[in-house]
């Protein structure tokens, strides 16, 4: 799997309709030109509800709304042409490999896999790449650190990240000497709506920015789950100097994980790159 990159160089994404690339993060923007539906962009890089891409030489802005969704394949997966177990196969899939979903009818979805159109049945797709049976989450959503430590959960640095989804709730935890993982903060955190939901699945911080938006807003804070997907202050105003909406404990984003300010701000003064991260 290609290494991410401030938004993953080498990542393709394809557009679902006909999709305007702007000069800038903004619907107001200077259109540079019109993509056709179902073609292929590649992604420089991603933040929350825009993308920056370049198409056919060209450098700009587009829609989050407007692109095909990442996911990975857990096992060997068939890419089918229609979506039934009996129909023709197109080629196999490798475990942990990218697709990009077009649309999801019933249990199939709609995929593009190196430039192939076809369907795989949804169960065989995650956000990480993992199977959905990978850890034992009895005490997930009761006792995080029973979870953690029950678990024997490993991170690559000294500090581990969960967020409950559920209870919209964000850990930070701490590895003691005796190895075990002591908790830090529990602070409530603003997830994203069902339309936009939240990946789920066990990542690990891979860059941040001090801020990101648009003409209409500005986050604080960044500090990069995967892709487009982040750990973040609340919502400014675009310049920044104002906040223009406080709320956590809802599931109101486009997938980022929206945390007070001062929360935002101790992960990504804190929190070194390749902490892992488990959002369920």
């Amino acid at each position: 799997m290609k290494k991410y990159k401030r938004g993953q160089p080498n990542l393709y994404k394809y557009t679902l309709a006909n999709t305007n690339l702007r000069k800038e993060k903004s619907t107001s923007a200077d259109i540079i030109t019109v993509i056709p539906a179902g073609s292929m962009v590649q992604v420089i890089d991603g933040e929350e509800d825009w993308y920056e891409v370049s198409y056919n030489g060209q450098r700009g802005y587009v829609y989050s709304d407007y692109l095909s969704k990442t996911k990975y394949t857990w096992t060997d997966v068939t890419l089918r042409s229609y979506p039934s177990a009996e129909s023709n196969p197109v080629t196999t899939i490798l475990p942990k490999s990218i697709v990009q979903v077009l649309s999801v009818n019933g249990d199939w979805s709609h995929v593009m896999y190196d430039n192939q159109e076809g369907y795989i049945f949804s169960y065989f797709l995650s956000d990480d790449g993992n199977p959905p049976e990978g850890y034992d989450f009895e005490y997930f959503y009761t006792d995080m650190t029973m979870f953690v430590n029950d678990n024997q959960i490993k991170s690559p640095t000294t500090n581990l990240i969960t967020t409950d989804l559920e209870n919209k709730l964000t850990y930070v935890f701490e590895k003691n000497n005796d190895g075990l993982w002591k908790l830090l903060y529990k602070w409530s955190c603003t997830i994203g709506k069902p339309s936009t939901p939240t990946i789920e699945g066990t990542f690990y911080v891979n860059g941040r920015k001090p801020y990101f938006g648009s003409d209409t807003y500005r986050v604080k804070y960044a500090t990069r789950i995967r892709g487009s997907y982040y750990y973040h202050s609340i919502l400014f105003n675009a310049a920044g100097t104002e906040i223009t909406d406080d709320r956590l404990g809802m599931a109101l984003s486009h997938g980022c994980i929206r945390l007070a300010v001062e929360n935002a701000q101790w992960i990504y003064d804190n929190v070194l790159d390749k902490t892992t991260i488990i959002i369920n």
